[in-house]
């Protein structure tokens, strides 16, 4: 369980199959923080840290598909 007494999805659970599409954006920077939160406790020569950090690369691309569109969107209304 985290501070907040709610229970706590084991980052390590994540996947490469997950699909940061899904997520809207705060589920988004959440999973993100967990992640990286993850990787600074993890050692890094372990398989684990290696996977995760593959995620969240992942995810870092995410971001950035999201913020190259919502830039886009703003030079076109502007």
């Amino acid at each position: 369980m985290s501070e907040d007494g709610a229970a706590r999805r084991p980052v390590t659970a994540m996947t490469a199959d997950q699909d940061f599409r899904t997520l809207d954006d705060d589920a988004l920077l959440s999973s993100r923080a967990r992640m990286r939160a993850e990787l600074e406790r993890l050692p890094p020569e372990s398989p684990v840290h290696t996977a995760l950090t593959a995620l969240y690369d992942q995810s870092t691309q995410e971001v950035d598909d999201r913020a190259r569109r919502a830039w886009s969107q703003a030079g076109k209304a502007g």
